[in-house]
């Protein structure tokens, strides 16, 4: 019988030294020694296209660094192979834009493929955990609809459910709220309070320009500035990278 991949509790997401930038452009960020708040919701903000969503990919494990160390309970991820990665991995959620859907299984079955591809639960559990969520965003007449045959706001939902689905303890949401609409921005952000009243979820980095949205629940700010990541203070800017 395979075993259960085991997955340890993550209490620090820290960097050392990290860089990076894209070929012939800009550095995204340079030479950053910053660790990321724990147990907080955390607006990472910036400029448009100043790199926003590259770094919550370097923080799901998507994109290695090129200098410097990406340290998770100061093991590095850099150094990691997929294997020694992967119970990190299984402990992240994350969605970008509209995309993490696979285009030919259903809504149900996106759903369910986390949770059953990597044994994480029982199959009866997981069917539970799924169908609670598709009954609480009111998703059952799509269920057993593909992603292209359905709306952009229902797959928007599903998207996001995708990233809650694996009960994480690292959240990463890129523009989370694009498309979806009052009522149901303000179920999902009952969803992630009553995740982190669980103790479990303790990191949620949200990128957003929606402000309206990011006033609806505490935060702290941590900027994106030309390289430099710093935390948000009333009068002065901390930087991070000296």
């Amino acid at each position: 019988m395979e075993a259960k991949i085991q997955i340890p509790k993550i209490n620090k997401l820290k960097f050392e030294g990290v860089s990076f930038q894209h070929e012939n452009q800009d550095p995204i960020i340079q030479h950053a020694d910053f660790e990321f708040p724990s147990d907080e919701t955390v607006l990472i903000k910036s400029e448009q296209g100043a790199g926003k969503s590259t770094l919550l990919q370097i923080l799901a494990g998507l994109i290695i660094p090129q200098s410097g160390k990406y340290l998770i309970n100061d093991e590095n991820v850099v150094d990691m192979s997929f294997e020694e990665f992967l119970p990190y991995r299984l402990a992240i959620g994350y969605t970008f834009d509209y995309g993490g859907l696979i285009s030919n299984r259903t809504v149900y079955e996106n759903l369910m493929l986390p949770l059953l591809y990597h044994k994480l639960i029982s199959e009866e559990e997981a069917e539970s955990r799924v169908m609670e969520m598709i009954q609480l965003f009111e998703l059952e007449k799509f269920k057993g609809e593909r992603p292209a045959h359905i709306p952009g706001r229902i797959r928007k939902i599903a998207c996001l459910l995708r990233a809650m689905v694996i009960e994480p303890q690292v959240l990463l949401l890129d523009d989370p709220s694009v498309g979806l609409g009052q009522e149901i921005s303000l179920k999902f952000l009952d969803l992630i309070e009553e995740h982190k009243k669980s103790k479990k979820l303790n990191h949620v980095l949200i990128t957003s320009y929606d402000d309206k949205f990011m006033s609806l629940m505490p935060h702290k700010t941590v900027h994106l500035d030309n390289g430099f990541l710093y935390h948000h203070e009333e009068d002065t800017k901390r930087i991070a990278n000296l």
